[in-house]
């Protein structure tokens, strides 16, 4: 009898490590954060949090064309000894003409050169070292590895548009741009290249469309000046090609992993890197998608910033060209008081959950 119970006490201890509630109390908050432009009301710290100090990741940055970007974070330490996301709350104090850095924490390059820039929040400071080549230079537009990415930002190649089984309206793409071949000749070759307009790229029925400039049913995806927008200007000017034979994607890391957010609804900056089968890495976090597993417990924008909507545990999903991985972000709420008392174990599996109850600051039961 006793054995049967010790049993059944490890086989409901397994499943509860298993499939831990992603909701651990019921009971939301409304925030507003910043929208999928970057544009929202400014977050402001915790009433009652103290910024220990600050720190950037990475401490150095390399952009590498004009149409790279790269994603900021700004970690703050506080008294717990946990951390949150300060990235738009801080300031940049350095002028520069060498990079733009927009409140979101975005950088691009203006020009080439080499400049550390500091960042300020709460009185604490911190800097990162940012170097910009290939302005002069930068060589032709990649279909692959900035055209197509694009597309699939600005969901064209969705299943509830031209990436459905049959297209939209006479015009088919891979779904989510797993086939660039096939891609860039449904762009290229169809309705005799009707979409291109090589020596008025402005005029390509492509932008026109995307831009909102004739009837589009899938509405305004991008405009002029816009970083989509441009890229694929300057593809088709340099005669829409296709480089087939460019390094593709490996895999790709979201960052930061699996987080602790101390309180409901503070948000948290995610970014992706992608790795190349050549061993170089870029920061793909403008292109990625990147998605909450829990709309209950945390939701997530375009700029891949996602909200803590209440106590629990999510995972976040991340997508770059054909790529996948995951991560898992803990929402630990208000658990002042909690005092960790750790029972014995029997074997891995005790340990284990045990772990996880600690983790998440929950007592054993029993």
């Amino acid at each position: 009898m006793n054995r049967s119970l010790n049993c059944w006490s490890r086989v409901c201890r397994t499943l509860i490590f298993a499939c831990w509630a992603t909701t651990l109390s019921a009971g939301g908050v409304t925030s507003v954060f910043a929208d999928e432009s970057g544009n929202g009301e400014p977050e402001t710290i915790p009433t009652g949090v103290e910024i220990l100090g600050i720190r950037t990741w990475p401490e150095q940055v390399e952009l590498r064309a004009p149409w790279d970007v790269a994603q900021l974070l700004i970690t703050g330490e506080i008294e717990s000894g946990q951390q949150i996301d300060l990235t738009r709350m801080a300031t940049c104090t350095s002028a520069s003409d060498v990079v733009s850095v927009d409140e979101g924490g975005r950088i691009r390059p203006l020009r080439n050169g080499q400049q550390a820039l500091s960042f300020e929040v709460a009185g604490r400071t911190a800097s990162v070292v940012v170097t910009v080549n290939g302005m002069t230079d930068p060589g032709p537009v990649s279909f692959v590895r900035d055209v197509a990415p694009g597309l699939s930002k600005m969901g064209c190649n969705s299943g509830t548009c031209h990436g459905a089984k049959d297209g939209q309206r006479g015009f088919k793409l891979s779904l989510r741009g797993y086939d660039f071949q096939y891609d860039h000749r449904a762009l290229t070759d169809d309705s005799a290249a009707r979409r291109f307009n090589r020596a008025n790229p402005d005029q390509s029925l492509m932008l026109l469309k995307a831009s909102g400039s004739v009837p589009h049913v899938g509405g305004m995806l991008t405009r002029p000046g816009d970083r989509h927008y441009e890229l694929i200007r300057k593809w088709i000017a340099s005669g829409a090609q296709l480089d087939s034979q460019t390094t593709k994607v490996a895999s790709i890391e979201l960052l930061p992993h699996n987080p602790i957010l101390p309180r409901e609804s503070l948000n948290q900056q995610m970014v992706v890197i992608a790795t190349y089968a050549d061993g170089s890495q870029r920061d793909v976090t403008a292109d990625a998608f990147i998605e909450s597993g829990n709309i209950e417990v945390l939701s997530a924008n375009k700029r891949g910033v996602v909200h803590a909507l209440r106590r629990g545990e999510a995972p976040i999903l991340a997508r770059y060209e054909g790529a996948y991985t995951a991560t898992t972000i803990t929402i630990m709420g208000d658990r002042s008081g909690f005092v960790w008392e750790a029972p014995p174990t029997n074997n891995y599996i005790d340990e284990l959950v045990y772990n996880k109850l600690q983790r998440v600051k929950i007592a054993p039961s029993g």
